[in-house]
């Protein structure tokens, strides 16, 4: 047991990997299952089942990542409070399947979907399979996708066209506090300060701040494909 908690790094994540293969293909898979198993899902007895299980995975990963740091000594003020994107994405997740409020899932949907995409296809990771932090990243990403899909697919919500930019306001007015926090206390949160040396996507937009406005614009780009599918949907049901 002691093996899968340490703190040093005895063998380094490998991107597309077999572990991280077998990851993308059990989320596919249960994005499947969600999808066939949508009228069981709607009755009250499974749907609170569902819920439960997803709010206790997700407050359960989010709690063991700060066990873990404060087990080791290594929690700080200014790398380990619960502000990068995924953690906020992540409380949004929590929020809404508690309150199933439209506002709570289109940003869930466009933030925090894109977010955890992206970080799951190119992990921001050093820990392979089968240490704690490699379950506890894709437990916490694969558990903000999957909650975004539920209330799509099961709970029957859909975004407007209009959510792409009550998203990206928001998106961008958390990154001005993130920004303006990181500047006092002398931090990294959402990589604003400075990229990850990893190999994730940052590797491939440039240097600092050019690759902030990089992301700005995959961002937009991620939430519009995000929302082409319900403007399809749209345009068919007008056509009927």
């Amino acid at each position: 047991m002691q093996n899968y908690l340490t703190w040093s790094v005895n063998e380094t994540f490998s991107l597309f990997s077999l572990p991280h293969l077998l990851v993308l293909v059990t989320l596919t898979g249960l994005l499947v299952l969600t999808y066939l198993f949508r009228k069981m899902l709607r009755t009250k007895r499974y749907n609170r089942a569902f819920r439960f299980i997803l709010i206790f995975l997700l407050i359960l990963s989010e709690t063991s990542f700060h066990a873990w740091f404060s087990y080791h000594d290594e929690w700080h003020v200014t790398t380990t409070l619960p502000l990068q994107l995924s953690s906020i994405s992540l409380f949004l997740a929590l929020f809404l399947l508690l309150l199933k409020r439209q506002f709570l899932f289109e940003i869930t949907y466009f933030v925090g979907s894109s977010s955890a995409l992206l970080a799951m296809v190119t992990p921001e990771l050093s820990y392979a399979y089968p240490h704690f932090r490699f379950y506890h990243f894709f437990v916490a990403h694969g558990g903000i996708v999957l909650t975004a899909w539920f209330m799509i697919v099961v709970e029957g919500y859909k975004p407007s066209y209009s959510s792409i930019w009550r998203a990206f306001i928001f998106l961008n007015v958390y990154t001005a506090f993130i920004f303006l926090l990181n500047f006092l206390i002398d931090s990294n949160y959402m990589f604003l300060m400075e990229k990850p040396m990893s190999n994730t996507i940052y590797a491939y937009l440039g240097n600092w701040p050019w690759y902030l406005v990089t992301l700005e614009v995959i961002a937009i780009s991620l939430f519009h494909l995000l929302y082409l599918p319900f403007a399809m949907i749209n345009r068919k049901e007008r056509s009927v």
